[in-house]
Protein backbone atom coordinates (compact mmCIF):
# COMPACT_ATOMS: atom_id res chain seq x y z
CA UNK A 1 0.00 0.00 0.00
CA UNK A 2 1.45 3.34 -1.07
CA UNK A 3 1.34 6.13 1.48
CA UNK A 4 3.97 8.62 0.32
CA UNK A 5 3.18 10.51 -2.91
CA UNK A 6 5.29 9.53 -5.90
CA UNK A 7 7.14 11.92 -8.19
CA UNK A 8 4.24 12.25 -10.63
CA UNK A 9 1.93 13.31 -7.81
CA UNK A 10 4.40 15.96 -6.68
CA UNK A 11 4.67 17.29 -10.22
CA UNK A 12 0.88 17.37 -10.56
CA UNK A 13 0.60 19.21 -7.24
CA UNK A 14 3.13 21.82 -8.39
CA UNK A 15 1.33 22.32 -11.70
CA UNK A 16 -2.06 22.72 -10.00
CA UNK A 17 -1.04 24.89 -7.06
CA UNK A 18 2.23 26.77 -7.60
CA UNK A 19 1.11 29.07 -10.47
CA UNK A 20 -1.94 30.09 -8.45
CA UNK A 21 0.08 30.86 -5.34
CA UNK A 22 2.50 32.96 -7.41
CA UNK A 23 -0.40 34.99 -8.84
CA UNK A 24 -1.91 35.44 -5.38
CA UNK A 25 1.39 36.66 -3.94
CA UNK A 26 2.10 39.08 -6.79
CA UNK A 27 -1.43 40.50 -6.56
CA UNK A 28 -0.93 41.20 -2.86
CA UNK A 29 2.28 43.06 -3.64
CA UNK A 30 0.35 45.31 -6.01
CA UNK A 31 -2.97 45.71 -4.19
CA UNK A 32 -3.92 45.74 -0.51
CA UNK A 33 -5.49 42.40 0.40
CA UNK A 34 -5.74 39.98 3.28
CA UNK A 35 -2.68 37.89 3.97
CA UNK A 36 -2.50 34.47 2.37
CA UNK A 37 -3.50 31.67 4.71
CA UNK A 38 -1.21 29.06 3.22
CA UNK A 39 -3.06 26.19 4.88
CA UNK A 40 -6.53 27.15 3.66
CA UNK A 41 -5.80 28.73 0.28
CA UNK A 42 -5.23 25.57 -1.77
CA UNK A 43 -8.57 25.79 -3.60
CA UNK A 44 -8.05 29.47 -4.37
CA UNK A 45 -4.59 28.66 -5.75
CA UNK A 46 -6.02 25.84 -7.88
CA UNK A 47 -8.65 28.24 -9.24
CA UNK A 48 -6.03 30.77 -10.38
CA UNK A 49 -3.83 27.99 -11.74
CA UNK A 50 -6.81 26.78 -13.77
CA UNK A 51 -7.22 30.23 -15.30
CA UNK A 52 -3.52 30.23 -16.09
CA UNK A 53 -3.69 26.88 -17.88
CA UNK A 54 -6.97 27.73 -19.62
CA UNK A 55 -5.28 30.69 -21.29
CA UNK A 56 -2.38 28.58 -22.49
CA UNK A 57 -4.41 25.53 -23.61
CA UNK A 58 -4.62 26.63 -27.28
CA UNK A 59 -0.83 26.31 -27.35
CA UNK A 60 -0.36 23.28 -25.09
CA UNK A 61 -2.89 20.96 -26.80
CA UNK A 62 -1.41 21.11 -30.33
CA UNK A 63 2.09 20.62 -28.90
CA UNK A 64 1.08 17.39 -27.17
CA UNK A 65 -0.60 16.11 -30.33
CA UNK A 66 2.63 16.25 -32.32
CA UNK A 67 6.29 15.27 -31.93
CA UNK A 68 7.20 18.79 -30.86
CA UNK A 69 8.33 17.70 -27.37
CA UNK A 70 10.72 15.03 -28.66
CA UNK A 71 12.15 17.30 -31.32
CA UNK A 72 12.26 20.51 -29.29
CA UNK A 73 12.77 19.53 -25.67
CA UNK A 74 14.55 22.75 -24.73
CA UNK A 75 11.76 24.96 -26.10
CA UNK A 76 9.14 22.80 -24.42
CA UNK A 77 10.92 23.14 -21.08
CA UNK A 78 11.16 26.88 -21.61
CA UNK A 79 7.45 27.01 -22.38
CA UNK A 80 6.57 25.09 -19.21
CA UNK A 81 8.81 27.39 -17.18
CA UNK A 82 6.86 30.35 -18.55
CA UNK A 83 3.55 28.61 -17.82
CA UNK A 84 4.49 27.87 -14.21
CA UNK A 85 6.44 31.02 -13.28
CA UNK A 86 6.22 33.86 -15.82
CA UNK A 87 2.56 33.90 -16.87
CA UNK A 88 1.32 33.73 -13.23
CA UNK A 89 3.32 36.92 -12.64
CA UNK A 90 2.03 38.66 -15.77
CA UNK A 91 -1.63 37.87 -15.07
CA UNK A 92 -2.00 39.91 -11.84
CA UNK A 93 0.18 42.67 -13.31
CA UNK A 94 -2.16 42.93 -16.29
CA UNK A 95 -5.28 42.67 -14.13
CA UNK A 96 -4.22 45.46 -11.76
CA UNK A 97 -3.25 47.68 -14.69
CA UNK A 98 -6.66 47.02 -16.25
CA UNK A 99 -8.74 47.80 -13.16
CA UNK A 100 -6.73 50.98 -12.52
CA UNK A 101 -7.49 52.29 -15.99
CA UNK A 102 -8.92 55.80 -15.59
CA UNK A 103 -11.99 55.05 -17.70
CA UNK A 104 -12.78 51.85 -15.80
CA UNK A 105 -12.16 53.47 -12.43
CA UNK A 106 -15.08 55.81 -13.11
CA UNK A 107 -17.43 52.87 -13.63
CA UNK A 108 -16.09 50.17 -11.31
CA UNK A 109 -15.74 49.92 -7.57
CA UNK A 110 -12.11 48.92 -7.17
CA UNK A 111 -11.45 46.03 -4.78
CA UNK A 112 -9.78 48.04 -2.01
CA UNK A 113 -10.52 46.57 1.42
CA UNK A 114 -10.57 50.01 3.12
CA UNK A 115 -10.89 53.68 2.16
CA UNK A 116 -7.43 54.14 3.72
CA UNK A 117 -5.94 51.81 1.11
CA UNK A 118 -7.84 53.52 -1.69
CA UNK A 119 -6.51 56.96 -0.78
CA UNK A 120 -2.88 56.09 -0.15
CA UNK A 121 -2.63 53.80 -3.18
CA UNK A 122 -3.01 56.93 -5.33
CA UNK A 123 0.33 58.16 -3.90
CA UNK A 124 -0.66 61.80 -4.22
CA UNK A 125 1.53 64.37 -2.41
CA UNK A 126 -0.56 66.07 0.27
CA UNK A 127 -0.23 68.09 3.44
CA UNK A 128 -1.63 66.30 6.47
CA UNK A 129 -3.05 67.68 9.69
CA UNK A 130 -3.29 65.04 12.39
CA UNK A 131 -5.47 65.42 15.47
CA UNK A 132 -3.89 63.44 18.29
CA UNK A 133 -5.88 61.81 21.07
CA UNK A 134 -4.19 64.06 23.62
CA UNK A 135 -5.63 67.12 21.87
CA UNK A 136 -2.45 68.26 20.12
CA UNK A 137 -2.12 68.72 16.37
CA UNK A 138 0.71 67.60 14.11
CA UNK A 139 1.32 68.90 10.61
CA UNK A 140 3.38 67.27 7.92
CA UNK A 141 4.01 66.69 4.25
CA UNK A 142 3.19 63.28 2.78
CA UNK A 143 5.25 62.86 -0.39
CA UNK A 144 7.17 60.30 -2.41
CA UNK A 145 9.43 59.43 0.54
CA UNK A 146 6.53 58.91 2.93
CA UNK A 147 4.85 55.61 3.67
CA UNK A 148 1.45 54.33 4.81
CA UNK A 149 0.85 50.77 5.93
CA UNK A 150 -1.87 48.81 4.15
CA UNK A 151 -4.57 46.28 5.00
CA UNK A 152 -4.63 44.32 7.25
CA UNK A 153 -2.23 46.58 9.21
CA UNK A 154 -3.46 49.91 7.91
CA UNK A 155 -3.30 53.05 10.04
CA UNK A 156 0.40 53.67 10.69
CA UNK A 157 2.11 56.53 8.88
CA UNK A 158 5.60 57.76 8.14
CA UNK A 159 5.49 61.41 7.08
CA UNK A 160 8.70 62.65 5.49
CA UNK A 161 8.51 66.27 6.74
CA UNK A 162 7.20 67.63 10.03
CA UNK A 163 5.57 71.07 9.89
CA UNK A 164 4.77 73.38 12.77
CA UNK A 165 1.08 74.23 13.18
CA UNK A 166 -0.64 76.73 15.45
CA UNK A 167 -3.52 76.03 17.82
CA UNK A 168 -5.99 76.52 14.96
CA UNK A 169 -4.27 74.00 12.70
CA UNK A 170 -2.67 76.54 10.37
CA UNK A 171 0.56 75.38 8.78
CA UNK A 172 3.68 77.38 9.67
CA UNK A 173 7.28 76.38 8.98
CA UNK A 174 8.91 73.04 8.24
CA UNK A 175 10.76 71.90 11.35
CA UNK A 176 14.48 72.35 10.76
CA UNK A 177 16.48 69.16 10.15
CA UNK A 178 13.27 67.12 10.29
CA UNK A 179 13.59 63.56 9.03
CA UNK A 180 9.88 62.98 9.34
CA UNK A 181 7.45 61.55 11.87
CA UNK A 182 6.27 58.05 12.68
CA UNK A 183 2.65 57.93 13.81
CA UNK A 184 0.76 54.88 15.02
CA UNK A 185 -2.98 54.59 14.45
CA UNK A 186 -3.65 54.30 18.19
CA UNK A 187 -2.14 57.79 18.69
CA UNK A 188 -4.57 59.86 16.61
CA UNK A 189 -8.29 60.43 16.12
CA UNK A 190 -8.47 62.22 12.79
CA UNK A 191 -6.36 62.99 9.72
CA UNK A 192 -7.12 65.88 7.36
CA UNK A 193 -5.61 66.09 3.89
CA UNK A 194 -4.87 69.25 1.92
CA UNK A 195 -3.83 69.43 -1.70
CA UNK A 196 -0.38 70.90 -2.22
CA UNK A 197 -1.80 73.50 -4.60
CA UNK A 198 -4.28 74.75 -2.00
CA UNK A 199 -1.54 75.76 0.44
CA UNK A 200 1.56 77.82 0.07
CA UNK A 201 4.65 75.75 0.68
CA UNK A 202 5.58 76.32 4.32
CA UNK A 203 8.75 78.27 4.89
CA UNK A 204 11.78 76.20 5.75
Amino acid sequence: MKIAPNLDQYILFILLVLPGFISMKIYRLLMPAKEIDWKNSIFEAIFYSSINFALILPVIIPIHQTDFINNNLFWYQLLMFCVIFIIPILLPLSWVKLIKNKHLMKKLQLPYPTSWDYFFDKREPVYVLIQLKNGNKIGGFYGSKSYATSFPREGDLYIEKAIKVDAHGNFKAVIKDSHGILIRKEDYELIEFFQTESLRSPKK
